[in-house]
């Protein structure tokens, strides 16, 4: 199914859903937070620091703001020290530039990545990522990782200037599906209404599961314009979507608050701002978009 959301591709680093066995080498977290998460290396260069813009954001004190970079050249992967503070190590030797093998762990300050070319390693490691950041139930990334990474993708927007969008919806009158048809009818409602946004997200577009039935899109590089027509496209779909459980064919609609982040806004100010306009959505009638 061609996606319905407009506009150009995003820019959010989230796990890759092609299988592993045609993915390039990668870089994976195996010590720090978010363990488990991979990056592909391909042609781009991949900046690791504690700056918000770097490819890799390792936010600590003891990595510099452009600590390192990993570089391709004719197939080939080197990694570079950008004159940094306290230094990069490959295999606890202190480097300036030097070649990557399969296998080779790269430290920053207490962050440890590893190189591998090893489709089978990097199938494992992002199940293990997946185990900690996704929903098991909707398929969608859960509250925690929206925690972490949200505040991560405001910064990274607001130093490179590009538009950031935040859309908050949640299933109109839940409590009313769960008290006619039972509980395991509205999980089965969840799961149908995340698996039909998540089949119309673009590469990098990250859809979170950040309540009961309420969930947060979050849309890189896309104007506030583009988000909202995203989550009409969205509104409308759920709107014709039936949920058929046992004898019951259940139906539903979604609130939607659409806002774009600020120059100078917070991403708690801006999630603020977003939850008030899904909050005005329900007041004006429900199944319908507030901006």
């Amino acid at each position: 199914m061609a996606s319905i959301f407009p506009g150009r591709r995003t820019a959010i680093s989230i796990p890759s859903e092609r299988p592993t066995a045609s993915g390039p080498p990668c870089l994976v977290i195996i010590s720090g937070d978010d363990m488990g998460r991979r990056y592909e290396l391909g042609t781009s260069e991949v900046s690791i620091g504690r700056a918000d813009a770097c490819t890799i954001c390792v936010a600590t004190d003891q990595v510099s703001r452009k600590h390192c970079t990993v570089q391709g050249i004719l197939g080939r992967y080197f990694i570079v020290d950008n004159r940094s503070t306290n230094g990069t190590f490959v295999n606890e030797q202190k480097v300036e530039r030097a070649k990557l093998v399969d296998g080779d762990q790269i430290r920053v300050g207490k962050t440890v990545l590893k190189y591998t070319e090893s489709h089978v390693e990097q199938r494992y490691f992002e199940h293990v990522f997946n185990l900690a950041s996704m929903d098991a139930l909707t398929g969608a990334f859960n509250k925690r990782y929206f925690d972490e990474t949200f505040a991560k993708e405001a910064a990274k927007a607001q130093q490179t200037a590009n538009p950031l969008s935040l859309v908050l919806f949640d299933i109109d009158f839940f409590k009313k599906i769960n008290d006619a048809h039972g509980h395991p009818a509205g999980d089965a409602v969840l799961k149908n209404v995340a698996g039909v946004v998540l089949t119309q997200l673009r590469d990098g577009d990250a859809l979170f599961r950040v309540g009961g039935e309420e969930f947060a899109l979050v849309l890189a590089a896309t104007p506030r314009d583009l988000a909202i027509q995203a989550a009409e496209a969205v509104r409308g779909l759920v709107a014709g979507l039936v949920t058929d459980f046992m004898s019951a064919r259940i139906t539903a609609t979604l609130s939607l608050g659409v806002a774009e982040l600020g120059a100078t806004e917070a991403a708690e100010a801006l999630y603020q701002r977003t939850d008030e306009l899904l909050y005005a959505a329900k007041r004006g009638g429900r199944n319908r978009v507030v901006s």
